[in-house]
């Protein structure tokens, strides 16, 4: 025997064994398959992974034989699938054509319809490999004959099952539907007409679009039934709050029926139940923590997962969050509540926890209108916790500036990051100022903390004569300083703890820079009127009275005629007291309006750089044009006004940047 000849039998004979091994395989996902269409039995998901392992194997069985193309094992299974479907809707469809009772045709089609659908549900999940490889690659060669499993199966009952009884089924539809059917049969009417939207949508030919398709086929009042009980499906779903099969019902529905997704009522009644359901929660929640999941168990619903492939209908969801977030008249303030949530999990939670609620609270921040202004406030609760050491971890701070940044943009965040590095500079400037102050072998007889930062959008602090006892820190620090940038001591910003012996007992009082000043005045003599007490620390009255008039609500200090003094028998059962978080209202109030005019100032500034930025980029737009391309670029950060846009066009128009060229239209001056 020669060598040509001995190759060829080994050739055949490796061929042989591999499709020896082919058949077994097929064998083994054969029984898998009389289980899914005999007994209508799902996969379980061991079952599941074991069947996909077949496929796996199947698909990618190798023979060393330039005859056998590596497509080859693939076409094998796709072969005995198709084979194996043709077979059973066969059975099927001969049962049926000689039906000749409108009612029992529908009642045995939808019989045979409804398993034979989810069986074939099943079987695509389980040849996931096959479609996603070996279907994909036929495909990209030209073989568009070639089907993923699903629509296979659908093109299969359409050719074998309906195709033979399409006049009869419809002339049954139409005819029971004009003789008054009771709602189980109006039930069995709807359900087939579902599966024909099923069979046009995974028709070969695509040149006609399903709707056009209804209506070719079907009479008005049929096409009318559909739309109204689809209608009715939807809104059934919607309340159930079960969304198993939605996905599927939603998927061919759409193709069907366009206005679900681009019509109003479908949307409107998705906005309405789901309004309602987040109100309810909303006023539920006990804090920040409630807030949040209020919010995000809305935003990532099983019904949000239902309808993932569907942008329009997600966009409803998210509409919802928003409105909710940013209505008028709500109880809750959004800002504040994320605020103090962030701020108790920075100076509360432990490591492992903090991770992701940080990220659900920026997840909830990205629907706030005013995304500036929640910055804003971050940033100055962020400072407190600077100042005061509250906070647990600075990795902690770093992580939610970066998921800010990441949602917002880098230039949204720059305050905080600075702020972040305001701190680290501090840290070096105190191990510095420390050292100044061992090598002068200067010692201050208090604990001082110094914390020293940049004035960056921090308000000018008011005038205060620091009592002698913290004088010396302020004059060694201003003669280490060498800077030469002038210091601003923020007294409203700056705590510390006094010790004050009274009558019967000793109290430790957390209290600010100005109250440790008006209270270490007392060391000096009993009593003061208020006019004194502003001359001596150099203060105005009205930044004084509402710390006096605190302490004299509470008793800590007593009127006697025009003279305030401390009350030595003052009684209270702790023995720490923070009578500076008792001031945070009144300084809080004052803070607010301050910002809201700093934002006001800095939102206009955005503006006008928005306009000139966009006008520069396209010369000329309509009035309406530039609006909208202002708002889309802002909404980052805030949504404008159109009234506050238009103000700011006014501006730049006056400054001769934008010129007016007609009734509506803005020119870009170069």
């Amino acid at each position: 025997m020669n060598r040509s000849r001995l190759n060829y039998i080994e050739s055949g004979e490796r061929r042989r064994n591999h499709l020896a091994s082919l058949e077994n395989l097929w064998q083994k996902e054969f029984t898998f398959l009389e289980h899914l269409f005999d007994q209508n039995i799902p996969f379980a998901p061991k079952d599941l992974m074991k069947f996909h392992d077949y496929v796996y194997v199947h698909c990618s069985s190798f023979v060393h034989n330039p005859s056998v193309r590596s497509q080859d094992p693939g076409k094998h299974l796709y072969d005995g699938l198709t084979v194996y479907l043709n077979s059973r809707l066969k059975e099927i469809s001969g049962g049926m054509e000689n039906i000749l009772d409108d009612k029992e045709l529908v009642v045995e089609y939808v019989g045979h319809w409804k398993k034979f659908r989810k069986a074939c549900e099943e079987l695509d999940r389980g040849c996931r490999y096959l479609n996603l490889n070996w279907v994909k690659r036929e495909r990209f060669e030209g073989h568009k004959h070639i089907q993923e499993v699903y629509r296979l199966a659908m093109i299969r009952w359409k050719e074998v099952v309906f195709s033979p009884i399409d006049r009869a089924l419809v002339t049954a539809i139409t005819l029971i539907l004009r003789h008054k059917p009771t709602e189980h049969t109006k039930f069995l009417v709807y359900q087939v007409l579902q599966s024909i939207v099923e069979l046009y949508a995974n028709d070969e030919r695509q040149e006609v679009l399903v709707p056009s398709k209804l209506n070719n086929v079907f009479t008005e009042e049929v096409v009318g039934f559909y739309k109204s009980e689809t209608l009715a499906e939807f809104q059934r779903i919607i309340l159930s709050n079960t969304y198993t099969d939605f996905k599927h019902f939603l998927k061919y529905s759409c193709l069907a029926m366009p206005e679900i997704k681009e019509g109003v009522q479908f949307k409107g009644f998705v906005k309405r139940h789901l309004a309602s359901q987040l109100e309810k929660a909303i006023a539920k929640s006990l804090g920040g923590k409630d807030y949040v999941q209020a919010i995000l168990t809305v935003r990532h619903s099983p019904l949000e997962r239902a309808m993932r492939d569907h942008k329009e209908l997600v966009a409803v969801i998210d509409e919802v969050c928003s409105d909710a977030i940013n209505k008028m008249d709500q109880k809750i303030d959004p800002i504040r509540e994320l605020v103090i949530y962030s701020n108790e999990l920075m100076t509360k939670k432990s490591e492992g926890e903090i991770l992701e609620e940080l990220k659900k609270i920026v997840e909830v921040v990205e629907f706030i209108n005013e995304k500036d202004k929640f910055i804003q406030k971050y940033c100055r609760v962020l400072r407190a916790r600077q100042i005061q050491e509250t906070s647990i971890w600075d990795g902690n701070e770093s992580t939610m500036i970066s998921l800010l940044t990441k949602r917002f943009g880098y230039g949204a965040t720059h305050t905080l990051r600075t702020q972040l590095r305001d701190l680290e500079e501090s840290r070096t400037k105190v191990g510095l100022f420390q050292n100044y102050m061992d090598n002068k072998g200067v010692k201050l007889g208090f604990d001082f903390r110094l914390k020293y930062f940049r004035n960056r959008g921090l308000d000018e602090s008011f005038n205060l004569i620091l009592p002698k006892e913290l004088r010396i820190a302020v004059e060694e620090f201003e003669s280490f300083n060498t800077e030469g940038k002038k210091i601003v001591y923020h007294h409203e910003l700056s705590t510390g703890e006094i010790i004050c012996n009274l009558s019967q007992s000793t109290k430790i009082l957390e209290v600010s820079t100005l109250q440790m000043s008006i209270l270490l005045l007392f060391n000096e003599q009993e009593r003061f009127t208020e006019q004194e007490l502003a001359e001596r620390l150099g203060t105005p009255k009205e930044i004084l009275q509402p710390v006096l008039e605190f302490w004299k609500r509470i008793s800590f200090l007593i009127t006697t005629g025009t003279s305030v003094e401390v009350n030595t028998n003052f009684t209270n059962r702790k023995r720490r007291l923070n009578f500076n978080k008792a001031m945070v209202t009144v300084k809080t109030r004052r803070i607010d309006e301050k910002e809201d005019s700093d934002l006001k100032l800095k939102r206009k500034n955005q503006m006008n750089a928005a306009i000139v930025r966009i006008m520069k980029k396209h010369k000329e737009l309509e009035h309406s044009q530039l609006i909208a391309k202002v708002i889309e670029e802002l909404s980052n950060l805030f949504i404008p006004k159109v009234a506050f846009i238009k103000e700011s066009i006014d501006t730049l128009i006056s400054k001769d940047i934008v010129m007016r060229c007609g009734f509506s239209t803005y020119r870009y001056i170069s």
